[in-house]
């Protein structure tokens, strides 16, 4: 008997493959997930964490003098909506999948296909980290990438006022490679942290860095971008869901045509759309995953120290 995976199984195994195999989309960068539908091209207000300013005590009015309205601590910061990318599967496939070992082969590939939309997503995040967004920048080749280069730009990130919480990095192989293999990270002396059974390179705690994450995709440009250091304010992801069209469908009475379901992970507020439906004439089902994001960095074109320039910080080979 042949087994098929539901559209809820399908976007559990693309919501685990965002979390597990590029956590530092989910994780880094300062991140409005929501279940809210948006149109390709809506501005959204996503928020990040602000600051109150400190008060001397009124003698007269007490501790409430100058109180700030905690909505004032979040502050606003638009994002257009202007990437809606889909990962489309043929179900005549899976329904062909009929032992266990076929099944395993089944989830492994529907986890990829939420490992590639979870990486267009990275991809386009990363590709906003530019000179025009970030005046900050060290220059090291991949080979001397080691920890003294933490350090610098650790030293840099601090000069700045940078945020001390959270920080992480997000770096090519070819920088990986020369930190893993620098005696003071891998020695049990030291931080005493090596690659294991992983293919990609993960440091923690390191050089005042939560987290380290090897990312061998960096931008193809001509900024020679080989590793961004930061906090979570450098990048603003935010998602939206696409509009169900199967809600205009009967509001003009019109009869459904496809299956659109949800899901939103409990930890992140991430939300995925599945939709299913039957091609006319070949009876094929189909399945699809959807979202919908925009991303906006640093100064956002600005001048030096506008925004959240001071949060992100270039690693170029040149």
């Amino acid at each position: 008997m042949a087994l098929t995976l539901s559209t809820a199984q399908i976007l559990d195994l693309v919501m685990d493959a965002f979390k597990v195999r590029l956590p530092f989309l989910v994780t880094a960068f300062a991140t409005d997930f929501s279940d809210e539908k948006a149109k390709l091209g809506q501005t959204v207000t996503a928020r990040i964490a602000g600051l109150p300013t400190v008060q001397d005590y009124d003698a007269t009015t007490g501790y409430k003098a100058n109180a700030a309205e905690s909505k004032t601590l979040m502050n606003d910061v638009p994002v257009v909506i202007n990437r809606h990318k889909h990962v489309p599967i043929k179900l005549d496939f899976l329904d062909a999948a009929s032992t266990v070992s076929q099944i395993k082969l089944l989830e492994e590939s529907t986890m990829n296909c939420g490992y590639v939309l979870a990486k267009s997503m990275a991809d386009y995040c990363l590709s906003l980290v530019l000179a025009a967004n970030f005046s900050q920048v060290s220059t090291f080749t991949a080979a001397n990438s080691d920890l003294d280069m933490l350090a610098n730009i650790r030293e840099d990130l601090n000069a700045v006022g940078a945020s001390t919480l959270g920080r992480f990095g997000i770096v090519g192989s070819g920088v990986m490679t020369t930190l893993t293999t620098d005696s003071r990270v891998a020695s049990g002396d030291y931080y005493g942290q090596r690659i294991g059974a992983e293919a990609l390179g993960h440091l923690q705690g390191i050089q005042g860095f939560a987290d380290i994450w090897e990312y061998p995709d960096m931008p193809a440009n001509a900024h020679n971008l080989i590793g961004f250091f930061g906090t979570k304010e450098s990048i603003v992801l935010a998602t939206r869901v696409p509009t169900d069209a199967n809600e205009i469908a009967r509001a003009a009475g019109i009869p459904q045509i496809a299956s659109f379901e949800t899901l939103t992970d409990e930890d992140t507020g991430l939300t995925l759309l599945g939709i299913k439906w039957v091609e006319t004439g070949t009876f094929d089902v189909y399945c699809t995953v959807a979202v919908m994001y925009g991303a906006v960095a640093g100064s956002q074109g600005g001048d030096a120290g506008d925004k959240t320039d001071y949060a992100g910080h270039r690693l170029v080979s040149a």
